[in-house]
Parts: structure tokens; sequence; C-alpha cells
């Protein structure tokens, strides 16, 4: 009982931080879409592309064995410090020194200077990550959350600040560092009472070396197909296309950024605990994807619904071909909303060796969708997507549910109410959209139907889903007990 009041209480705060991150997130992308070009977008993704695929390199999964061994040692943990410093260092330089070569990839010289910089946040990170993993290994999301919204509040603040003063590109680029540098101070200095000391024992390193490396070679295969879009777009559509596919991108990630990663973070310590006894983890796994889905669904599906009004009324008519990709996006991501819970999975198990072989295999085929998609631009590319996803579904669950002895078919019994539900709420939508007056203006049109879709999902959820959210209103007022 005391595990299920400190996970839900640690739910609630790491809720609390991402709703507060991305709230501030969103309203700085809709200043930052007003004030700079679909270019600038693009410069900062395909920079991305480059720092958040090296970023795998600076933990190497080692916070995941923090969270998921059950033994520590002072050695083990002072060991782990300064691996994670040492390759943050040699990252940082390595993108410092190769700046130049990527920048001629894209054939967009700008990129150099904007990698330089973005190179010092490798090692500015790696310096919280261990104190960060242990916060996170005693459910201490309350000093996390305060740690994430400063943080990011300050990184919006020099953004928006920056971009106001006709910055362009370098606004994005200030934003993330000091969104960084702020956090690594705020984790070392103040949140964290564990100090490194100046020991290093490789035969601690090798105690979790394999289920770090595999978990890495997972990681940086997962990142390399979730960014070869990004990259092939980059190379052979340019920077325009690409700022339009990298912000419909980032808003279907939304529900994973924002309901399935602040879950499974959480359990994913709470999964560590009781992974002995399968009845019980099944249990809390299944439970924790239909809580998922009642919250990813509707949004998906909604925003299938009214992707043409919220672009043009966020974003404005200079992004309209977003809508399109919006559409195409909803279904992908709902899929992925309850995919990735699979991950803790593998995780807990002890078996990042299936992980990592489930990535290369399903990146690899995914690869091939997309350079396949490309001859049809944007939209080619985003329909590649949407088919590698479906395809892959059903074996996404289908293997590590092996692990547990947990059934598919268990799952979409968990599953199909949300979803009958959320389909009944767009069907609502698209009747309404065309029922309304074509006198109304975008903003007013998107303000009725954003009513439609919530009354009409709480009127089938009333009929559908009772026993569901009655789970979930428990689980809320304990919270706030």
């Amino acid at each position: 009982m005391a595990l299920l009041s400190s996970a839900i209480l640690s739910v609630k705060w790491s809720s609390i931080s991402q709703i507060a991150r991305q709230a501030l997130q969103i309203l700085t992308t809709i200043i930052l879409a007003k004030t700079l070009s679909p270019s600038d977008f693009g410069l900062m993704s395909m920079a991305m592309v480059v720092i958040g695929f090296l970023n795998i390199f600076r933990d190497l999964g080692t916070s995941s064995a923090i969270i998921q061994r059950h033994d520590l040692s002072e050695k083990l943990l002072s060991s782990i410090f300064w691996v994670n410093v040492v390759f943050g260092t040699v990252v940082t330089l390595v993108v410092y020194l190769f700046a130049p070569m990527v920048a001629s990839f894209y054939n967009e010289m700008r990129l150099t200077f904007v990698l330089k910089l973005l190179s010092a946040s490798f090692l500015i990170s790696s310096i919280g990550i261990t104190q960060q993993a242990l916060l996170e290994r005693k459910l201490e999301f309350t000093k996390l959350a305060k740690v994430e919204i400063a943080a990011t509040l300050f990184g919006a603040v020099v953004g928006i600040t920056l971009a106001f003063s006709g910055a362009g590109v370098w606004s994005l680029v200030f934003q993330a560092l000091s969104t960084a540098l702020v956090s690594t101070i705020l984790l070392f200095l103040f949140f964290s009472n564990w100090r490194p000391a100046l020991l290093f024992d490789f035969t601690e390193i090798r105690k979790v070396a394999r289920f770090s490396l595999n978990l890495s070679g997972f990681n940086i295969t997962n990142y390399v197909v979730r960014n070869a879009d990004y990259l092939l777009i980059g190379k052979f559509l340019g920077a325009q296309e690409l700022g339009y596919y990298s912000l419909a991108y980032r808003i279907m990630l939304y529900p994973l950024q924002n309901v399935t990663a602040v879950i499974s973070r959480v359990m994913f310590p709470v999964y560590s605990r009781i992974r002995e006894d399968n009845n019980k983890f099944r249990s809390a796994y299944l439970d924790v994807a239909g809580i998922i889905a009642l919250i990813t669904f509707p949004m998906m599906l909604g925003m299938m619904g009214v992707s043409d009004y919220f672009v043009v009324v966020f974003f404005g008519e200079k992004w309209r071909v977003v809508s399109l990709l919006l559409i195409i996006f909803s279904p992908v991501g709902l899929l992925q909303s309850i995919e990735a819970t699979t991950g803790a999975i593998y995780l807990v198990q002890n078996r990042t060796d299936w992980m990592f072989r489930w990535g290369i295999g399903t990146g690899l085929f995914t690869v091939v969708c997309f350079v396949v998609g490309l001859r049809w631009g944007i939209v080619g590319v985003a329909l590649s997507y949407l088919v590698a996803t479906l395809i892959g579904t059903y074996p996404c669950f289908r293997i590590p549910f092996t692990l547990i002895d947990l059934k598919v078919s268990d799952l979409i019994k968990k599953l199909w109410k949300p979803f009958f539900c959320s389909l009944l709420m767009l069907c609502t939508i698209y009747v309404g959209a065309l029922t309304l007056s074509p006198a109304l203006s975008k903003g007013a049109t998107l303000t009725v139907l954003f009513i439609l879709g919530i009354s009409s999902y709480y009127a089938a959820s009333q009929l559908f889903l009772r026993k569901e959210i009655a789970q979930v209103l428990s689980w809320l007022r304990e919270s706030l007990a």
C-alpha cells in the first residue's frame, strides 16, 4: 500500500512537471512560430538530429541501471558518474570538431556554428545524470518537478526574449542550452544530497555493462529510426519542408511526452520492485495501459478531427500543410502511446538484449518505408511511417508479453472501450464540422468543435467507461489527499 501511495504521489508530481513544461513549450512554440521562419525551425531540426543521437552516448543506459538494480554501492555510483562525465566531454569535442562536416552534408553552412554551440549541452547535462537517476529510483518526483519546471521556464524566457530581439535560430539554440544549464545546476547543488567520490572501479562498471550496453544499443537504433525521416527530408527536400514535418511530428509526440512518458517514468521503479510477481506485474501493466488510453486516444483522434482549424488558428496560414500531416500522424501517436509502455517490461525483466534485437528488426523495416515514401514528399514519408507502425504493432506487444505471460488479447480487452468512445467523438466532430455555418471564423469553429468533442467523449465514457474512470478518480483523490 505504501508503494501504491508513493507511485500515485510520484505520478501526480511528474504530471504537474510535464503539464507545466509542455504548456510552456506549447506557448513558446506558438510565439516562436509567429516570430521565426520555417527555415529557422528546419535548421534547428537538422542540428537536433545530430545532438539527439549523440545524446544517447551521454548516458549509456546507466540511469536505468541505477533505477533497476536492487543493490547500489558508493563505488558503483561514483564510477558511473565519472563514466558519464568523461563521455559527455568526449561527445562535446566530437560535435565541435565535426560540425563543419555535418553542415557540408546538409549544404547549410550556418549549421556549423549552431552545432558548435549546442555541443556544450553534452558536458553540462552529463554532470547531473546520476543525481537525477537516484531521485527517480527513490520516487522523489517532487524535487524533480521543481527542477524541470524551473529549467524549462528559464529556457522559454531566454528563447522568446532573443526571438523578439531578432536573433532568429539562435533563440532556439540558447533556449536549449540555458534549459540544460539550469537543470544541471539545480540537480547537483540544491536537490540531491549525493556527491561523487574520487573513486573508479572497472569491476563495478562491468556489473551493469551488459544491461546498459544493450539498452544503449536499442536507444541508438531507436533514435536513428525516429530521425531517419528528418535526415532524409532535410537532405533531399530542404529546410522548409523539414520545418513543416518537424512541427507536425512534435505535435504528434505531445501525448507520448505528456502522458505515456510521465506514467512510464514513474512506473519503471515501481515495476522493478514487483518484478518477481507476474500476477501483480500484469495487473499493474494493464491498469496503466488502460489509464493512458483514456487520455491519449481521445487526444489523438480529436486532433485528427480538428487539425485544419487547429493549425490555422495557432500557427497561421503559412503552416497549413501541417494539418494534413497531423491527420496521418494521429493514428501513429495513438498506437505509439501504448507501444511505448512495453519498454519497461524489457528493462525490468533484464532482457535489454531482446529489446535491442527488436529495435534493429523493426528499425530497418521503418527506414526502408521512409525511403520508399520520400518520392511523394513529406506526405509520402508520413504515410510510410503510418504503414510501418501498423505492421509492427502486433509483434511489438507479443514479444515482451511472453516475459510476463500476458496475452495481447488481454490488452485489447482493456483498450477497446477507450478506442470506441474516442471513435464516437471523432464522428461527432466531423458531423459538427460539416454542419457548422461557413460564416464562423476558424477560431469560433475550433472552439465549438472542441466543446462538441469533449461533450461527446464524456457522454460515451459514462456509458462504457464508468469503472475505468472511477479508478482514475480514486487515484486522483489519493494523490490530492
